[in-house]
């Protein structure tokens, strides 16, 4: 029963992403009507306040102008709500700690799609995080508060060195929302995972950039977005972090 709760809860907490997507990475207000199609933005129907009808009626089109709607409509949601499960598994089942985890788990989720589609790691989604990652540091059931604390700290460290590393290689190679989201790992993983987190999404931004720039799939002006990396080394690092590490000091 608990994982029923646990993925429905996943699926709406990425259905109330995706309606209010855009709203994350332009000015416009965060409160206002809802809608799902972001070209005529005209206010949706209770219907489609559903997940997934946004695909399933109008042939995955809005029925005011036409448009497509974006595969987002599925994904997003289908993604956070297997994001919780796995985080009530890897939480030994504690429901308590599976909806943080999950909660935090759809962010960075979030945070990966925003810089895919946008090149943008909003502040309208950072910020809060932080704050709620902060406010709740005493939820985690195997992180203390002062661990936590300690992460937020080491990730502000690490973001500022990887950028005065980065600055040889130009103003694009490491942006100041990939600093934001380092620091926003910190304070979800406390130490030692935020270090876990931070290499493994580093070491595989390197070498996804190596494999592209071998097939000459990208060239070396061409910008790789490195949010999505971030975010993978940040759930790992949330999921199997103190693993990793304690396999490692081994």
């Amino acid at each position: 029963m608990e994982i029923l709760i646990v993925g429905i809860v996943g699926l709406v907490c990425g259905h109330v992403i995706d309606l209010l997507w855009g709203r994350f990475y332009t000015g416009e207000a965060v409160r206002g009507h809802l809608y799902r199609c972001s070209a005529c933005k005209q206010r949706t129907s209770p219907r489609y306040l559903l997940p997934f009808m946004g695909l399933t009626w109008e042939n995955a089109q809005c029925p005011e102008c036409g448009v497509g709607l974006p595969l987002r409509t599925i994904y997003l949601p289908a993604g956070a709500a297997l994001l919780y499960i796995v985080s009530w598994d890897s939480f030994d089942r504690d429901i308590g700690a599976a909806l943080l985890g999950g909660t935090f788990a759809t962010i960075f989720f979030t945070l990966a799609l925003t810089d895919l589609e946008t090149r943008l790691l909003p502040n309208r989604i950072i910020y809060p995080s932080v704050i709620v990652a902060a406010a709740l540091s005493w939820g985690w059931p195997d992180t203390s508060v002062l661990e936590i604390f300690a992460g937020g700290g080491l990730g502000i460290l690490m973001a500022t060195l990887l950028l005065l590393l980065s600055l040889p290689f130009g103003p694009d190679a490491f942006g100041m929302g990939d600093v934001k989201m380092i620091v926003l790992m910190g304070f979800v993983l406390g130490v030692p995972s935020v270090l876990v987190g931070v290499v493994v999404g580093t070491f595989a931004a390197g070498a996804v950039a190596a494999f592209l720039l071998i097939t000459r799939l990208r060239g070396r002006r061409d910008t790789i977005p490195h949010g999505p990396f971030l975010a993978l080394g940040a759930v790992i690092a949330l999921w199997w972090g103190s693993n990793i590490w304690d396999a490692y000091l081994q």
